[in-house]
């Protein structure tokens, strides 16, 4: 939103190329509510893009199963022993 600001600035003539039909160019008034709005839309983007960092900062490395092989095979292996067990203890209850 703050783009969008400088944007309507330089097209009302406070910035940009000079020339002499900038003098009869309209400027870009917004209201104290359209002002609000803006200043809360940037602060809630923000914290979101704050926010994906922190999220991304977390998630672990792409190639992680490359790197701990071992730790993939021990959960596939206690994963496995579980759903036998789970088979067992339901096969005794018919």
């Amino acid at each position: 939103m703050a783009g969008l600001l400088a944007w309507a600035e330089d097209v009302g003539g406070n910035g940009g190329s000079e020339s002499a039909t900038e003098d009869s160019s309209i400027p870009i008034l917004f209201a104290d509510s359209q002002k609000t709005y803006v200043r809360d839309f940037d602060s809630k983007t923000n914290c979101l893009q704050r926010s994906i960092q922190d999220l991304r900062l977390r998630l672990p490395p792409h190639d992680i199963p490359h790197c701990l092989p071992h730790l993939h095979a021990l959960f596939l292996a206690s994963n496995n022993t579980l759903t036998l067990q789970l088979n067992a203890h339901s096969s005794t209850w018919h």
